[in-house]
């Protein structure tokens, strides 16, 4: 067993987001995979989650900030599809996002 491998796939999914005006307005997973790439028709929700530090320290630092958007989003490669809803995050730090499908 490779060493890079004891903790299995990362959870939620890692996406690539393009954003304008401060809104996500498309996104694709990670690893780019053919017709993974979503337009976002519309955006529900925005709220910002904080999650406590992980670890004991002298330094007066929080934890770990994520804004959020609930956004109802079309398949680029099927755009007769139905839209489909999901949650964006994007953790402190350039271009870090996760994704999460948003159960029907």
């Amino acid at each position: 067993m490779s060493p890079f491998n004891l903790f299995g796939p990362r959870q939620p999914t890692p996406v690539h987001v393009r954003w304008q005006d401060g809104e996500p307005v498309e996104f694709q997973r990670r690893p780019v995979r053919r017709g993974a790439r979503f337009l976002v028709t519309d955006v529900r929700e925005r709220w910002i989650e904080e999650s406590p530090w992980p670890f004991p320290s002298p330094m007066p630092v929080g934890g770990d900030r994520l804004r959020c958007w609930r956004v109802v989003a079309r398949s680029a490669g099927e755009p007769e599809a139905p839209a489909l809803e999901f949650v964006l995050r994007m953790r402190a730090g350039p271009g870090v996002w996760d994704l999460v499908r948003v159960p029907e």
